[in-house]
């Protein structure tokens, strides 16, 4: 997916917003060289993830060598083109220092991706990845993560689930699952098969994730098996 200047010098605002618009001054130049089309729904999802990653690297008041090594890892993990790597960049120093707050891009992020739970699951993954970054979560860092899961409108306790943060690993199972330990075999099989559908790429394709998010989906989908082969098993 490539992104145009026109779009996200011009148009940016229309969809996110004043503080939006601000972060597209300037770039229409940088981006119109090399950069054929773009999808604008895609387009506005990988700005507000953009800002949430600086957001989240900034939310312990410093940001680290060990976090820009780890938004420059999600990068290349997202296969962006140098055009597309340059804009990141640009956006992503406007937006650390912007007076928005981080709940101001998780809230618009959501908004964005409809509050899917599956493309809201991959994103928490990969904030993540930037809050881990320096060896610890900061306080700060972890709220940023428990307000993508208010704003992504998952169960309470998803994200310690998905990131390990509590010792009951059947409890956390049936938080990643989103089912409930009353429900019967034969419900949870359902849900299970579900999410399988719901992570397969041309349904998050056909929900507006771009494609170069699709190895966090992977990852995501991953999650799902292990906690569907947890709560089998706790059941034999």
């Amino acid at each position: 997916m490539a992104w145009t200047g026109k779009i996200i010098g011009g148009v940016l605002g229309s969809f996110l917003g004043p503080w939006g618009a601000a972060i597209g001054v300037g770039l229409g130049h940088q981006l119109d060289k090399g950069v054929s089309r773009v999808q604008s729904a895609g387009m506005v999802i990988q700005v507000a993830f953009i800002g949430c990653l600086a957001k989240m690297a900034q939310a312990d008041g410093n940001i680290t060598s060990g976090e820009i090594k780890a938004v420059e890892q999600i990068f290349i993990q997202l296969r962006y083109t140098p055009p597309m790597r340059e804009a990141a960049i640009k956006i992503f120093r406007e937006a650390k220092d912007d007076p928005h707050t981080a709940a101001d891009y998780v809230n618009q992020l959501a908004a964005a991706i409809q509050y899917n739970h599956q493309i809201g699951m991959t994103f928490i993954a990969a904030l993540h990845i930037v809050a881990q970054a320096d060896g610890m979560i900061h306080p700060n860092e972890h709220e940023i993560l428990l307000q993508m899961e208010r704003a992504f409108r998952l169960q309470p306790g998803t994200v310690d689930a998905l990131l390990g943060g509590r010792k009951n690993n059947l409890d956390d199972a049936y938080k990643v699952l989103e089912c409930t330990p009353e429900m019967s075999d034969s419900e949870i099989k359902k849900v299970y098969r579900e999410k399988c559908i719901q992570f397969h790429p041309d349904k998050l394709a056909s929900k507006g994730l771009p494609d170069e998010f699709m190895k966090f989906a992977t990852d995501q989908l991953a999650k799902v098996n292990d906690a569907n082969d947890t709560i089998t098993n706790a059941r034999a």
